[in-house]
């Protein structure tokens, strides 16, 4: 990925109110109906790209589908969060003959404690501050999850404690009681008072029922309506980073439900715990070109070392850059499966709640105070550069426009509101004994998901589907043997791909990222005052799998410039950076 250098995120650009004003954003706060016309003149003004030949617009021989899989996983936003609004009477309904379970027009809430009854709503507010909300982070461990589905804290003694202080059965329910979502607003709140050591204001709490609208983000907004979004779309354990993305690619954690409880992070390091196979190693076996992208500047790649007794051995080969990937494009070269990793540690652009000290911001917008930087406009420009390039691909042979389907996804809800409760789900093998006495029975939280392809047509996909759903499409599609019986049923996004004529790029729509945040890009980021930016915990978990792999003895990052220095010094070359020589047909499998 090109960098470039952007102002210290406490000094705006002069330029920033006045595009601002121009897209209908205000310094007092967020104008629902200003995005569409502030963009009216870019949008006129915007090129399509070149059409493809007309021969290439033929329906595919075996029906519609895809050579060429693109999967591109964010971080922690619950559907209602990220796309409750997405239609609403008062804004743009619902397709004719379609039904779409979001949050608009619904009477949905939760309760504190105190008995302050929070309904669900669309955040407003100064810019910057909407844009990194919620502001704090939410709980994501599995007993805060716990909490949040079924308002459980069992035993009482968990109230306002940390991960590490917990007991059984860590707020989890003592029957099959069904989720009832309703402690969300109440485990913010007891969060948040054993993080900050304070009760919240209701300012302050209220915002964990807090959802973005359509002109807010703009370019998932956009996708999600002219492409299929699945608005029953669940990950696959209630908790956080490391267990999701496990299921995501290898049908399980291990038994694991937590990022680093028990017996700490090193464990999925360790064959002994970290067993079976992932769907990569499948792909391999049947000489089906794949490849993992991570973004430059982390050097190293989460999937990578989360998978690393299976992937080890495809570190040079298979793993590439971002700039890899968008040549792939350019060039046709895409191989069959291809998993994108935003970046996640420093001036991350994976849409990861901000944490650390809470921020100020002043009447302008302008971050005055603490906090790591966070941002979901800058998950948006990613989105923006991954579609864009992909419909403007038109190379004759190898991947193109027409035979790519981008899937958009994430690991999980990360603590953010949702009202649809999770449904049972089978387990894969598990160890005698598990991680929190968790049978994985029962899936996480919904989640945005999205796919977009020429044979992709505008739909609400109300079908149930999980993360087994990725694993269980390149099976079927590439004739492989499931992993797991969480991805053996699983349905697959097929049900996405039912157009029998594709539709040209040149019809696709434009996306137009608002304003990009101040998410320095410079090769530095601990420049410029920013050393003492806390890392999200994705960041701290990839570099403490690094530690963990070949510094043991060494602390933990938690700033930018610890964990650009640790990076620096044991990632440095462990992962492949470019292309090998393309080879005839016009795909190429890195090591095939």
């Amino acid at each position: 990925m090109a960098t470039e250098k952007t102002p210290n995120p406490k000094k705006p650009p002069a330029s920033r109110r006045d595009f601002l004003r121009a897209a209908g954003f205000t310094a007092a706060g967020l104008g629902v109906g200003g995005v569409a016309g502030g963009l009216a003149g870019a949008i006129a003004g915007q090129q399509h790209p070149s059409p493809l030949p007309d021969t290439t617009l033929a329906p595919r021989a075996d029906g519609p589908g895809f050579d060429h899989l693109v999967v591109v996983m964010f971080e922690n936003r619950s559907f209602d969060n990220l796309l409750g609004y997405l239609y609403s009477d008062d804004g743009i309904p619902v397709p004719r003959g379609q039904q779409f379970e979001g949050v608009a027009g619904k009477q949905l809430s939760n309760t504190t404690l105190d008995g302050d009854e929070v309904a669900v709503h669309a955040y407003s507010g100064p810019t910057d501050e909407v844009m990194r909300s919620p502001d704090p982070d939410p709980g994501e461990e599995y007993p805060f999850v716990n909490t949040q589905l079924f308002g459980t804290v069992d035993p009482a003694s968990n109230a306002s404690h940390r991960v590490p202080e917990l007991e059984p059965p860590y707020n989890a329910p003592r029957d099959d009681t069904a989720p009832d979502m309703s402690g969300f607003l109440a485990d913010y709140i007891d969060k948040f008072r054993g993080e900050h050591g304070r009760d919240p204001q209701r300012e302050e709490y209220q915002r964990i029922m807090g959802s973005f609208t359509p002109e807010m983000l703009p370019v998932f907004s956009t996708l999600a309506r002219e492409f299929a979004v699945y608005d029953h779309w669940h990950c696959a354990v209630p908790s956080q980073t490391f267990p999701n993305r496990s299921f995501f690619h290898a049908g399980t954690s291990h038994g694991f439900v937590t990022n680093s409880f028990n017996p700490g992070i090193g464990k999925w390091l360790d064959p002994l715990y970290n067993t079976g196979t992932t769907i990569f190693n499948r792909l391999e076996e049947a000489g089906i070109p794949w490849r993992i992208y991570y973004d430059e500047r982390q050097l190293v790649s989460l999937t990578g070392m989360l998978h690393a007794p299976h992937l080890e051995r495809y570190w040079k080969s298979h793993f590439r850059t971002m700039t890899t990937f968008f040549e792939d494009v350019a060039n046709g070269t895409l191989p069959a499966y291809s998993f994108i990793e935003p970046r996640l540690t420093f001036d991350h652009n994976d849409m990861h709640p901000p944490v650390g000290p809470l921020t100020r911001v002043d009447v302008d917008g302008t971050i005055i105070e603490g906090g790591g930087i966070s941002d979901v406009r800058a998950g948006e420009a990613l989105l923006h550069r991954l579609y864009t390039a992909i419909r403007e691909s038109s190379t004759a042979t190898g991947s193109h426009a027409l035979n790519t389907t981008l899937m958009v996804t994430f690991d999980e809800h990360g603590g953010t509101y949702d009202h649809v409760p999770p449904p049972r789900a089978p387990a894969p093998p598990l160890p005698g004994e598990t991680e929190m006495d968790f049978r994985f029975d029962r899936l996480g939280v919904r989640v945005p998901t999205l796919v977009i392809s020429a044979y992709t047509p505008s739909a609400v996909i109300n079908e149930p589907m999980h993360h087994g759903s990725l694993i269980s499409t390149l099976t079927h599609r590439f004739g492989l043997k499931h992993l797991t019986a969480r991805d053996e049923h699983a349905p697959t996004i097929q049900n996405a791909h039912t157009l029998t004529t594709p539709r040209s790029p040149a019809t696709w729509p434009s996306t137009f990222p608002l304003y990009s945040p101040p998410n320095p890009e410079a090769l530095d980021p601990t420049s410029d005052g920013d050393d003492d930016r806390p890392l999200s915990p994705p960041g701290v978990g990839l570099v403490a799998l690094l530690l963990a792999r070949y510094a043991p003895q060494d602390p933990v990052p938690r700033t930018y410039r610890e964990a650009y220095d640790a990076i620096h010094r044991h990632g440095e070359g462990l992962f492949g950076t470019t292309n090998p020589p393309v080879k005839s047909g016009g795909m190429t499998g890195g090591g095939h």
